[in-house]
């Protein structure tokens, strides 16, 4: 079906005649002109808010192209100016190929943050050819998103614990817990003081903090989300003066946002931690 969507847009292209030659096409209230090569009414029609996957070919009044993408994801929004392109998306459904003509002074200065080309003046149109492939809730993009991340993330730890020769099983939470100095006594229990020395780096090794490098040990209590939820498991393992290594999966550590700049979302991380006392 999708070849058939592209040898049609490529046919519509060949045929397109100058800017101001507008036959074939209809206007909506707006101004939007469009012209529909395949519809599917009885398809799911785009909303504000969804995330549309579609193919994108943008030509000038010359009929040159100026951008084409086979593969763009966009999230339907609403329209910003008269003609503006989003207001033919909600127009579309899955399946749908069509071409919208639209002021091209007004798509660059909204869409380009006011970079406009020399070739743009105020008569200036583009001709726009969308062939939508697929159309989503927001929700539904989202939830599937999170699953390709944590896929990637359990190929990334599970490449790193061989390259490391780690044979270690995950806990419940996918905590990874590599003990490399035996502790004594008791662990700490929920509402402890804990004092530990630690270094926390990427997969590939790369640091982005380390209470060793202040010389300065870091104090918290357990249990009590004063920090991110695989510290709260791990140093409960842990014994006095003992030693570990963490691998934990962004699940248990910053998640889907991140932290700062040098952790973006969905991001294992490892610690070498010490715990070096608790009260």
């Amino acid at each position: 079906m999708r070849k058939l969507q592209f040898a049609v847009l490529g046919l519509a292209a060949l045929v397109m005649t100058a800017c101001n030659d507008y036959k074939g096409y209809k206007k909506t209230e707006n101004g939007l002109r469009y012209r529909f090569h395949i519809q599917n009414e009885d398809a799911q029609k785009a909303q504000t808010g969804d995330v549309i996957a579609m193919s994108l070919e943008i030509r000038n009044d010359n009929d040159s192209v100026l951008e084409s993408i086979p593969e763009l994801q966009t999230m339907v929004q609403a329209p910003k100016f008269q003609g503006d392109f989003f207001e033919g998306l909600q127009m579309m459904h899955e399946g749908d190929s069509a071409t919208f003509i639209i002021p091209a002074k007004q798509y660059f200065e909204t869409y380009n943050y006011g970079n406009i080309p020399d070739f743009v003046n105020e008569k200036s149109m583009l001709r726009m050819t969308v062939c939508v492939h697929a159309i989503r809730s927001f929700e539904v993009f989202r939830t599937e998103q999170m699953q390709v991340m944590q896929d990637k993330e359990k190929e990334m730890i599970a490449n790193y614990l061989q390259e490391h020769n780690l044979s270690v099983e995950p806990t419940a939470s996918g905590l990874y817990y590599i003990e490399t100095k035996a502790g004594k006594g008791a662990n700490p229990t929920k509402g402890n003081n804990c004092t530990v020395h630690y270094r926390g780096t990427l997969l590939d090794g790369t640091q982005f903090d380390a209470s060793y490098d202040r010389n300065e040990p870091f104090t918290f209590q357990l249990g009590m989300g004063q920090v991110i939820a695989g510290w709260d498991e791990a140093i409960s393992m842990m014994k006095r003066g003992g030693k570990a290594t963490l691998v934990l999966p962004s699940a248990i550590a910053y998640g889907e946002r991140g932290a700062g700049d040098m952790i973006p979302p969905f991001t294992p991380l490892v610690f070498e931690v010490e715990l070096l006392d608790f009260k």
